[in-house]
This record gives C-alpha cells, structure tokens and sequence, in this order.
C-alpha cells in the first residue's frame, strides 16, 4: 500500500503539479483544511492507463465571495480550448467579464474574472467544463463540468459627502461617535466603515466661527454601496431685514439688495424672506411704487449686525404734481391764480410754476386774477386734469393796445468816454407805450442805453433814452427805437472824439475824425491845390496822411495851397491833414466799401457840411496839373486844375 500511494504522488507531482497533489491531500482528509466551495477530483488508485489524461480544478476564492481566478490543470498538453470552456451565469447586474489563457507549458487553463457590478441579493454563478479543452493524443478520463453558485452579500461601506462655502474649520460627527475635522470645501469621508443595513447620522459637532453648516442626506441606511452623497453646506450667519410700511394705498413691491421682492397691499409689519449675512450690506428700495402714490424708504440701507434688523421704515404718501408754464410779452404785473386760490404774481416773461403742489387724478384750472395795466393776458391750455408727470404747458400771452412813437429829428450824438447824450422819444398814440428801447447794431459792445424811463410812457407823453459809450463806431447803420406795442422807427446815432465827429476806425485804439468847419485862416477861405507841377508821393486814394506829407515836401509849409492850410491848424492840438479823396467820397475812383466821410456823416445829415460849397479839395493828384476834388452833393470826385481856389475841410488821427 504504501509503495502504491508513494507511486501515485510522483505520478501526480510530476504529472499533474502541486494543485493535483494538494487536491488529493484533500479528498483523503489531509493537507490541512481546503476553502468552502472546494469540491476535489479524486483520481483513480490506479495510474491513468495510456492515452487518457486527467484534470484537477482549483480557484482563489475567500470564504463566501466568489472567486477572481479559476485554474485548471491537464496531466497532457492542451492544444485548443473550445467554446463553452468557461460560462458566466446568474442574475448580477453586469455580470464579470472571464479571460482565459494557458500557461507556458500548455497543461494549466487559467480564467480570471474581472469588472462586473453584483449586487447584494443577486447570484452570481461560474462553469468551468474541462471537455471543451483539446488535449494532446489523449482523451480525459474526469469531464464532468466544475460548477459554482454564489449569493452576493453586501459588505461594510465608508460615509462621506462633500463640503461647500466653508470658512475656517467644522467638526462633524457619525452616529455621536467618529468625529471628522475638515478645513476646506472638498469631499469628506469618515474612517469607519458601516456594515450594509446599518443605520448612519452625520451631524455638526462643532460650528464653524462665524457660520453655520447644515447637512443635507445626513442619515440613512447603509446599503451595498459608499454613502457619498451628504452635504454640508456652510453660509454666514445670517438674519433677516423687516420693518413696517405706513400710508399705503394701493400695493407696493419693495426689494432688498436688488431682489427678493416682497409685494404689500395694506399698512402694517413686513418681513423679507432671505436673510442677511453678518457683515454684509442690505438695501431696501421701491421697485414699484403704488399707481397713485409715492413711497419713500427710510432706515433702508446698512451693514447687517449680529441682530435681526426690525427699523426699516416706508412712508406712502399721494402723488402729486406741481402747474406751471410760460409767460409772454407781459410789461408791468400780472397775478394767476389756480383752482381759484394759490395767488402767482408775476414781472416778467418766462416760466411759473404755482407753489401748491396738486394730488393726481384731481383738477386745476389756471385763470388771470389781476391783469397788468394797459395789457390783457390770456390763458391757454389753462385747466385739466393732473396726471403723474408736472403740468407744465399752460400759456400766458399778454398784449398791449397799438400806439405809435416819434423820435427827435436831430442825430444823436454820443461822446466816447464823456457825458451820456439824450434822445426824447414822444408817444403820438392813443395807448401807453410800453418798454420802449433802443435796438443797436451788433458790433456796438461798448454802447450802453439807459431806457428805465421808458418802460410806460402815457399817450402824448415822452421819454428819454440815455446814450453812452466806451469805444467809437461809425455812424452807417441805424439805430432802431421801439415798444412792445409800437411800429419801430430809426435814428441816426454818431461818435465823436475831442468834439469832432469819427467817420472811420481803421485800427484798434484809432478812430479819424473830421473838422467841424472849413478852414478859413489866410488866405483862406478858398485854397488852391498848388502849381500845375507833379508832386511825387501824392497819388494814395486812401492815406492823406502820406499825400499831405509829399505835398509839404514839395511845396513847403505855407498855408497858401491846401495841405500846408491843414498843416497849419492846431485845432484840439491834433495833427491834421488834407484827406485822401476816398476818404471823403465813395464815387469813381473808389470803392463803395471804404469808410467815408460822405457815407458815414453826410449822407446821414452829419458832418456840418451845410452851404452854398459844393467841392473841396483832396489831397489826391490825378495828374501833373490835375487834383481830385470831393462833390458832397452825391460823394463823385471831379479832376481840376491845381490852381482852382475851393473849401478844405481837415481830418486828423486820434488814439483814444
């Protein structure tokens, strides 16, 4: 016997290896205690006879888990494997997938399992059929299929979740026992696993500083998977914002910090739903107001405390609107008055607004209480109805009765920088005049008129416009004097500097004035223009000052021709000169846009040039015997003799 048993464990350990002899050792009760699940092929006392082959089946399995590696073991080379050689079975919900491959020497077929998701309750079985291997030049002799069926039982799990909008450090506990500490947002699991169908409860142990963490899906039953889903959301302390409305008619929405809108219908208490962290601001605002009221928020904005904030105060009153409008031609007073009370006295044109405000929905009605004296004013768009928006197109046009003026005949005459000059303007009508006044050319900044004693001048009676200036201008354009209620009528307005009148500013700071009167020292009062002899230098249509120059240069100083007459006036210690023929006309040879003596003072009855003299010398030459001579009955120039005795009139230059 003991030789037979010594033969058959070579016969195995040489053929069949050590899970063969250790799968004997089990069938005869030896090789120390085999792993359930384990059931041995027990191989025949005596040797395989020739041309048969045997196997031994082993797995890895532990205690009731199913195993992840299956082996089996041929005393003869394998050649293929056919299908069928391993199946999975049972009811897992994905079952495992079963790789098998031989081994180097072609005797050992190993399947390993991997993968797969077998829940606890389900089945999970494995066949392994030993026939489907083809073998070397044999046939098996034990080919009955190795066949196992494992229920899946569920193991122990961890606890754990995730952890949001934590600030400084939470302590959190499972079942008043394990304890975890986080520091930061993230995933957390507890040490300790729970066996399946256990009971879990996470809770806050200790809150963070500042915050408050609660847990979500914090307690349950623990099943066959991780528990993975509770969160702990963390948020600073916070409280609410509540006050109370008073007033209110209607409904009214109020918001703080731009949401949370909170809709009220009547007085009394409120409170908004979301509270306010610590430290963080609120702000409670109207988002919409009531259809015929105001609401205004007091109390309404600050940094949360570390109370609830109960003093937000809203006072809802009615709309109202203010009346008002424009005002036009009005001269003296006028008093309006609005849903017969509200008095509004007004001075002038422009806009009004009456002081009492009035409700929406309710009626104005804008008439004349006192009209101003020789005016009636009338109202349009004077009454309705006042709506959210102010009324502010009420019209109030006032008018005068017609009259005409008349204005003194005589030019005024203003003299720069010295006493104002006057001009008596008459009322000629039936009607007061009102706000007579002078209208100036643009360019006359330094013009001033004083009209306060013309604001209303009775029928028949005058006033006086008072003239000043700073500066001098020309006397071409007209000045023109009109009331509110009058046709307009023009004067003619000069300047005058030293006492003689200006006819051109042809530099700033100069002006160039004309004589008053022809001069009459000897040989006077008729001077000729010199001898029939060219003088060079005489020829500028527009500079006598130069032509005078050339003049003396040739002919002396003496007072006998025209220039050296001039030369010789010392009137107002200026330096006086025969003027250049455009500078006394505005005919051929020259042009009609250069300031003249003729366009600026004659032709405007300036200039005192009144008389039987017709002609006066200039200081032009238009040839070697010839001078240009000034008619002042139409401003032409005419080519004379030199030796023609006729007036001179001077101009001179003034700085001023």
């Amino acid at each position: 016997m003991t030789m037979y048993l010594r033969s058959t464990f070579r016969c195995i350990r040489d053929l069949c290896g050590a899970s063969a002899l250790a799968l004997l050792l089990a069938s005869c009760g030896g090789g120390g205690g085999g792993s359930s699940g384990f059931v041995p092929f027990v191989l025949p006392p005596a040797q395989t006879p020739a041309g048969q082959a045997s196997v031994t089946i082993d797995d890895d399995a532990q205690g009731a888990a199913p195993p992840t590696r299956i082996s089996a073991t041929y005393s003869v080379r394998i050649n293929s494997l056919a299908d069928g050689f391993f199946a999975v079975g049972g009811n897992c919900t994905t079952p495992p997938a079963a790789n098998t491959s031989l081994d180097s020497t072609g005797t050992v077929a190993t399947t390993r399992l991997s993968g797969g998701n077998c829940e606890a309750g389900q089945t999970l079985s494995l066949t392994l059929d030993p026939s489907k291997a083809v073998l070397d030049n044999a046939t098996l002799a034990n080919a009955a299929p190795w066949t196992r069926s494992y229920a899946i039982a569920a193991g122990p799990q961890k606890i754990g979740g995730t952890i949001s909008g934590l600030v400084g450090s939470v302590v959190l506990q499972n079942n008043a026992g394990e304890t975890l500490t986080a520091t930061s947002d993230g995933a957390f699991e507890f040490a300790t696993a729970i066996a399946s169908g256990g009971a879990y409860a996470v809770t806050v142990a200790t809150q963070p500083a500042g915050q408050t963490c609660t847990v979500g899906q914090g307690s349950g039953t623990v099943g066959t998977n991780p528990v993975n889903g509770i969160a702990v959301v963390c948020a600073a302390n916070a409280y609410t914002v509540a006050g109370a409305v008073t007033g209110l008619a209607g409904t009214v929405v109020l918001q703080n910090n731009g949401g949370d809108a909170l809709t009220l219908s009547a007085d009394g208490a409120f409170t908004f739903s979301v509270p306010v962290a610590q430290g963080a601001a609120y702000d409670v605002t109207v988002l919409t107001q009531p259809a015929t009221q105001t609401c205004t928020v007091s109390n309404g904005s600050a940094t949360m405390g570390a109370a609830n904030v109960t003093n937000v105060a809203v006072a809802c009153a009615a709309n109202t609107s203010t009346v008002g409008g424009t005002v036009t031609g009005l001269s003296g007073s006028v008093v309006l008055q609005n849903n017969g009370g509200d008095n509004l006295a007004l001075n002038a044109d422009g806009s009004f607004t009456f002081a009492t405000a009035i409700a929406a929905g309710a009626a104005y009605d804008v008439t004349v209480l006192t009209q101003p004296a020789a005016q009636t004013c009338t109202v349009s768009n004077g009454s309705g109805t006042v709506a959210a928006v102010n009324v502010t197109n009420v019209g109030v046009v006032c008018s005068s009765a017609a009259t005409t003026l008349s204005v003194a005949a005589s030019p005024v005459i203003v003299a720069v920088k010295g006493a104002a000059s006057t001009l008596l303007v008459t009322n000629t009508g039936a009607a007061p005049a009102l706000n007579v006044r002078a209208t100036l050319p643009g360019g006359w900044g330094a013009v001033t008129v004083d009209d306060s004693a013309c604001t209303a001048v009775a029928p028949g009676a005058n006033c006086t416009l008072s003239f000043s200036s700073q500066a001098p201008y020309v006397a071409g354009e007209a000045v023109s004097i009109q009331g509110d209620n009058t046709p307009a009528r023009t004067v003619t307005v000069a300047f005058s500097l030293k006492g003689y009148l200006v006819f051109d500013v042809p530099a700033a700071n100069v002006a160039t004035v004309v004589d008053s009167a022809d001069l009459s020292v000897l040989p006077g009062p008729y001077y000729n223009w010199g001898t029939g002899v060219a003088v060079p230098g005489a020829v500028s249509l527009t500079d006598g000052a130069a032509n005078t120059q050339a003049m003396l240069a040739a002919m002396g100083s003496g007072t006998f021709h025209a220039a050296g007459a001039c030369k010789a006036s010392t009137l107002a210690g200026l330096n006086w000169y025969l003027p250049a023929i455009c500078q006394l006309g505005s005919g051929t040879p020259c042009s009609a846009a250069g300031a003249s003596v003729q366009k600026n003072l004659i032709d405007h009855g300036l200039g005192w040039f009144a008389g039987t003299d017709n002609e006066r010398w200039s200081s032009t030459q238009s040839g070697a015997s010839e001078a240009w001579s000034h008619k002042r009955t139409d401003g032409s120039a005419t080519a004379k003799p030199k030796a023609t005795g006729q007036p001179v009139r001077c101009v001179a230059s003034v700085a001023w």
